[in-house]
């Protein structure tokens, strides 16, 4: 994707370029909001990534400015403490996101990637793109634990009341909040995230609920709360289980009379809010310890999505290796690697604590460690019996390495082979666990089921 950097400090400027560059974006970085105006006039670019303070244009006469130029571009800006407020309040406009500064370049990247991300999917959804469930939807899985988070999915997607996800840690949590957001009526409204674990208990009213100038010390200005910025729209609460008694006791009274008093007003605030919420509490134990609100946990409860831990999911770790792969790959401008046999093996058996993420950061070291076309099992990490050193080769070179395409399928077959050990070579309870058929079963195994077994 292509990407104009706006930034006249050249010691912000040229590492965030080369970072990007890296991540494997075409940047290209101007030093002023005019050199960038003229850049963007002169070609489409996706992603917009500005300073608030440049000589001449701002970056928020900059952004308005691309806005007649390029309407579909993604925009986000950069800013210092003190303007922070000036650019959350350009995201109701229209900007993508913000981000304070000073700040480490690897969560710049990351934000930006996920922007990527969200940009690749609309597009291949406007362009009618491959059919498939598991290529056309941004959760990928065809099993049948996927089947069923898609359908809570889309019933939340076709409502408009409070909803609650729970899940351990690295099932994404947060991506089915977006795609029920996207999929909304809200869809063109901001969808704005707040991490509430990362919020103090003493920030928490003026961080959700904003202040107005002169409300303590330091409010030089009146600021916008998260509440504000995302009406119309969606506000996630993720990490919700978090939050401190007083806090919860606010969030309850907003939910329920739709209104709240900045900091430092006492005039309401109406908005026009859907919450989702996230966990990876048991917010029943939570309750029964006095830790949780019940009042606050059925107001956000109206629907809830379990998002499922990859064991329960194992039917999609063949795909989701290959999916990742096939990013991954893209991402660094390599050729997609293949597979020896050790790490086939090892990604067919391992139970990944850390779920759909710790697959992917898996996979993300073994192409690093790589260096190649090949990944084997020294590339991956130790907890898959990995760990190695960046060359890894096995005995024996590359022999044994196949292509990905046949290594998936040996992923498979080992995999099933895994599990029907697992329940004792029970076919049925097999197939059940790994959310397929029992014909699908049979004719992985390569064998003919019995007469009138499906």
């Amino acid at each position: 994707m292509k990407l104009l950097l706006a930034e006249d400090d050249r010691i912000v400027r040229i590492p965030v370029r080369d970072a990007l560059r890296a991540a494997g974006f075409a940047v290209t970085d101007c030093g002023d909001g005019a050199a960038a105006l003229r850049a963007a006039e002169a070609e489409a670019h996706d992603i917009v990534l500005s300073d608030v303070r440049l000589p001449g244009l701002d970056g928020i006469s900059l952004f308005r400015k691309l806005r007649q130029v390029q309407p579909d571009v993604a925009v986000l800006l950069m800013t210092a403490h003190a303007d922070a407020a000036d650019a959350v309040a350009v995201m109701r406009e229209g900007a993508r996101d913000y981000i304070v500064k000073p700040f480490e370049i690897e969560e710049l990247v990351l934000r930006i990637g996920r922007v990527r991300q969200e940009l690749e999917f609309r597009r291949r959804l406007e362009a009618g793109g491959p059919t498939s469930e598991a290529t056309r939807h941004p959760i990928r899985g065809v099993s049948s634990a996927v089947r069923r988070l898609l359908d809570g999915v889309e019933a939340a997607a076709a409502s408009d009341v409070s909803v609650l996800i729970t899940g351990e840690t690295g099932t994404g949590k947060d991506l089915c909040a977006r795609v029920i957001h996207e999929r909304s009526r809200r869809a063109g409204k901001p969808f704005v995230a707040v991490n509430c674990a990362a919020i103090p208990e003493s920030l928490f009213e003026a961080e959700l609920f904003g202040h107005e100038k002169g409300a303590f010390t330091g409010a030089e200005r009146r600021r916008l709360g998260r509440f504000e910025v995302a009406d119309g729209g969606t506000l996630f609460l993720d990490e919700v289980a978090e939050l401190a008694p007083t806090a919860q006791v606010k969030l309850l009274r907003v939910l329920e009379a739709g209104a709240f008093e900045p900091v430092g007003s006492s005039h309401p605030v109406k908005v026009d809010v859907r919450v989702i919420a996230a966990t990876n509490r048991d917010l029943q134990e939570q309750i029964a310890r006095g830790a949780f609100r019940s009042d606050l946990f059925y107001r956000l409860n109206v629907i809830d999505i379990a998002t499922p831990p990859l064991r329960e999911r194992r039917a999609d770790i063949p795909l989701l290796v290959r999916d990742f792969l096939d990013e991954i790959a893209a991402r660094l401008g390599r050729p997609v690697p293949a597979l020896d046999p050790g790490a086939v093996a090892a990604l067919s058996t391992y139970d990944f604590p850390g779920n759909v993420r710790e697959l992917l950061h898996a996979l993300e070291r073994a192409v690093a460690m790589s260096r190649g076309d090949v990944i084997r099992l020294a590339h991956l990490p130790p907890a898959l019996g990995g760990g190695g050193g960046a060359g890894g080769d096995a005995a024996g070179g590359a022999t044994g390495i196949q292509p990905l395409a046949r290594a998936v399928e040996e992923f498979e077959l080992q995999y099933i082979r895994h599990v029907l050990a697992k329940v004792g070579g029970h076919r049925g309870r097999a197939a059940e666990l790994l959310g397929i058929s029992r014909k699908s079963l049979w004719q992985r195994l390569r064998e003919e089921p019995p007469a009138g077994e499906e």
